[in-house]
């Protein structure tokens, strides 16, 4: 439209000028020859008529231009409306996949996949689908045509076939799939995760430590939960070389751990009830002291109360500073209890037993402080009542034990039976 407003500007521009100049000097007139033929005719007239045929010839080039690029124009008209149609197909199935419609958005991506230049995005989502109906082998068949159609895009499909595989509990298939993209891509730091998630499943400690290094040079999971899971993966080395008697695998597992994590209880635990049982008690001892002096666990308090080291006076003076802070905590009378045993302080034991079963009954407070009336105090009767006291809390602390079990099991299982409905 521009181009027509600006030619009809022109004309009238080059029609003024020569009227103008036609007026003040003459129309003048133009001869032509040819042969035995001449033509005159007036020079306005003339300009004129060039200036018609040039309109029209310019005009027919065009429309023939455009007759002769008709098919491509309605090719790529075509084009485009399909392009639409998938981007609308894609659009729509990924609306029945969030509204939890797999089978319908499993149909809708699938019936455009094939001529859409969105057709790997279709192929994905329609493995997706597919993997939420259990349909396995659609699954896998949909991954193959978007590895057809998008060769290059080996990354994306891999880690979806990953992903699929994970959550259909197909540990070492997704693995398998994540080593051969680790191989492709070694500093991708998503595929990283996933190898650990697979290692963390398999209970494949030894080779899920390594793997969480690089996820964490790489920054791909946030600190806490890789914490835990480095925590995971030592505890699950550490009792793997315990169960496999390998004490030097062990040390060495130990000393590999990082200073940050050697503060966590449940490795220090772990750790020395190995030392425990290879008797090197006053390693565990230093250890579980550290350990306790900055940061309470009852379960090491227990442990520190089972080591048996040279000077049990100098033991019990340690565990007795933590009464600063835990002095009425149940657990820490009770260690102190057992340390006293083990210093051969007869009464002051029996004070701190009944000061933990006056806390807190315990069925274990409950055997020592008997044991102890039995065998170093000849109050027999007493004993027995302890005895039978420890026995009763046994008994309602094992009821208890299986009324929570029963709770927890019938909370999980109410939602089931409300989906079901």
């Amino acid at each position: 439209m521009k181009r027509i407003i600006l030619a009809i500007l022109l004309a009238t521009i080059l029609s003024v000028i020569i009227g103008v100049t036609a007026f003040y000097n003459g129309a003048g007139y133009v001869v032509f020859s040819f042969a035995d033929y001449t033509v005159e005719t007036s020079f306005i007239f003339m300009a004129g008529f060039l200036a018609a045929s040039f309109f029209v010839f310019y005009y027919f080039l065009r429309i023939l231009s455009r007759l002769l690029h008709f098919p491509d124009y309605m090719s790529q008209r075509h084009s485009y409306r399909q392009s639409e149609r998938a981007k609308d197909a894609l659009v729509k199935g990924l609306i029945e996949m969030s509204e939890g419609r797999f089978e319908q958005a499993e149909k809708i991506l699938l019936k455009q996949a094939g001529s859409s230049n969105t057709s790997l995005l279709n192929y994905l989502m329609a493995a997706r689908s597919a993997q939420q109906v259990a349909a396995y082998d659609r699954r896998d068949e949909y991954l193959r045509l978007a590895h057809e159609v998008t060769p290059s895009a080996d990354i994306a499909i891999g880690l979806t076939q990953a992903e699929l595989q994970l959550s259909h509990k197909q540990y070492e298939q997704a693995l398998a799939t994540l080593n051969h993209l680790s191989s492709v891509s070694p500093k991708h730091g998503y595929v990283k995760k996933l190898q650990a998630k697979a290692y963390q499943q398999l209970e494949d400690w030894d080779n899920l430590g390594p793997i969480l290094e690089d996820v964490r040079k790489m920054k791909a999971l946030e600190e806490s939960q890789l914490e835990k899971d480095e925590i995971e993966a030592y505890y699950g080395m550490l009792k793997g070389s315990i169960k496999q008697v390998d004490g030097e695998k062990t040390d060495r597992i130990w000393q590999k751990i990082p200073k940050r994590l050697k503060v966590n209880s449940e490795l220090i635990h772990v750790y020395c009830g190995f030392l425990l049982k290879n008797n090197k008690a006053e390693e565990a001892e230093v250890l579980i002291r550290n350990q306790l002096s900055n940061s309470w666990d009852n379960e090491l308090a227990m442990l520190y109360s089972n080591l048996s080291v040279g000077d049990c006076t100098k033991q019990l003076e340690t565990a007795e500073t933590w009464l600063h802070g835990q002095s009425r905590n149940p657990v820490l009378l009770l260690v102190l209890g057992k340390l006293c045993l083990n210093c051969q302080l007869w009464g002051k034991a029996r004070s701190y037993f009944e000061s933990s079963i006056g806390i807190k009954p315990g069925s274990e407070a409950y055997l020592k402080l008997a044991e102890l009336l039995d065998s170093k105090m000849d109050e027999h009767e007493e004993s027995q009542q302890m005895y039978q006291l420890g026995l009763l809390n046994a008994v309602d602390s094992q009821c208890e034990d299986n009324k929570q079990a029963l709770s927890s099991e019938n909370n999980t299982a109410r939602p089931l039976l409300k989906v079901i409905q």
